[in-house]
């Protein structure tokens, strides 16, 4: 290829990626948003990667974690003196935005001209050109919170109060609700995606795999790590809100026993860790359109989750078996299993809740 012609690829990457992000940020001077102006050096992070946002200006930020097209950063705001995420993507400009990454962002631009208390907050997007290098730096400004689910459920032991769980439960139920009643599956529900604050406030976060809905959609291989992933998509069988609410029941048990429900090591091995416990589905359950024959798998006798997970209370073993039920259009959806009495119950915040101590 020549140079001239790279060139002018170049040109055009950057020019249409520009064009990509005016778009993203149209209607966003309301409610005064965040810019990198309102961000001061907190604390050095990684390796060797210094942020520059605009000539001259330095910041320096506490690292958090890191994802597949960048990292994720703490930030401070010098004016309200609160901390923020900042999650930043690094993409070539020739090669254009990854779905993902617009998939994300225009998911969660969307939820924050709702606002939900039970999904992350978006406080704003901007981007910046590095025309040298030829990379797009995009930046999101999002809820701090202090911990994932996951990092969260290996700090403290099993056996968590009951009340708690639910309390925890019902706020995940509650999120999915308001996703699915904007027609978005999340696709990619985990504890590693749920946030947790210390007064157990949680927040469903990470829409990278989220998607607009219709009725069903055709089956991609890029939804739902694998412990957590509904038997249809497994199936390679069409699928709808419903395999949030099969993630859900297998965080479930998770909260309360701290370990996987279905911890398969392969797509094979997962739909076999799912049949082991709850047994093989009827023909008139399996879907028809699946490319996997029923008839592949040993008839698995059904067993009762409690042998498995001797933690849950009745309640929550029902709510739990009615989240996985094997044909989808059995399951609960997000909007009934709030009405299930396992969350039923009201719970008030200064009866039960109090600070979490978190055990680094």
């Amino acid at each position: 290829m020549s140079e001239n012609l790279y060139g002018e690829q170049h040109r055009n990457g950057m020019n249409r990626l520009q064009r990509m992000m005016t778009n993203l940020n149209c209607g966003r001077q309301r409610n005064a948003p965040l810019s990198i102006k309102d961000f001061e050096i907190q604390q050095v992070g990684w390796g060797p990667e210094i942020l520059v946002f605009h000539p001259g200006q330095v910041i320096i930020l506490m690292a958090l974690g890191k994802g597949a097209y960048g990292n994720v950063y703490c930030v401070r705001n010098i004016h309200d003196g609160k901390d923020y995420a900042l999650k930043q993507m690094h993409v070539a400009a020739a090669e254009g935005l990854p779905q993902s990454i617009l998939r994300e962002i225009s998911t969660i631009k969307q939820l924050a001209r709702k606002a939900h208390p039970n999904i992350l907050a978006l406080k704003s997007v901007f981007h910046q050109l590095d025309s040298e290098k030829g990379i797009l730096k995009i930046n999101m400004i999002l809820e701090r919170c202090d911990w994932d689910l996951y990092t969260f459920l290996k700090s403290i032991p099993r056996g968590f109060p009951e009340k708690q769980c639910r309390h925890m439960v019902l706020q995940i139920a509650r999120g999915l609700d308001f996703l699915h009643s904007h027609s978005i599956i999340h696709r990619d529900l985990k504890p590693q995606n749920i946030l947790v604050n210390r007064d157990q406030t949680i927040k469903i976060a990470d829409f990278g795999l989220s998607k607009e809905h219709s009725n069903t959609s055709a089956v991609t291989t890029l939804v739902v790590t694998l412990w957590y992933r509904a038997p249809e998509v497994l199936l390679q069988s069409f699928y709808s809100s419903a395999i949030d609410v099969w993630a859900l029941g297998c965080i479930v048990s998770e909260i309360y026993n701290r370990e996987p429900l279905f911890p398969g090591q392969d797509e094979a091995t997962q739909l076999t860790a799912i049949f082991e416990k709850l047994g093989l589905p009827s023909i008139k359950d399996w879907p028809s359109e699946s490319v996997i024959m029923r008839s592949s798998f040993p008839e698995f006798r059904a067993h009762c989750l409690k042998q498995f997970n001797p933690y849950l209370s009745g309640e929550a073993l029902d709510f739990v078996n009615q989240c996985l039920r094997f044909d989808q259009r059995k399951r609960l959806s997000a909007r009934v299993s709030l009405t299930h009495p396992y969350l039923r119950p009201t719970v008030t915040r200064s009866r039960i809740l109090q600070p979490i101590h978190h055990n680094k």
